[in-house]
């Protein structure tokens, strides 16, 4: 699920997603992307993250990172 909610927002195919996937990487992945990846995500699993955690995102897998601090299995 994690995978096609950055898919989505990034506006990529599902099958490109990977743990490694970042902005360093994606082009599509910008400041407004972020912040509305972060929002999709929020959403989606019913979290709050914190600036801290939101500013630690690099990659998909700090973003799994993230959510499974938070107690939710991405």
């Amino acid at each position: 699920m994690l995978e096609s909610i950055v898919a989505r927002v990034l506006d990529i195919p599902p099958d490109t997603v990977t743990d490694e996937l970042g902005p360093a990487v994606a082009a599509g992945w910008t400041s407004l992307r972020h912040v509305q990846l972060v929002s999709a995500v929020q959403k989606e699993y019913g979290v709050k993250l914190s600036p801290r955690e939101i500013r630690s995102i690099r990659t998909v897998r700090d973003l799994r990172g993230v959510l499974t601090a938070q107690g939710v299995s991405p």
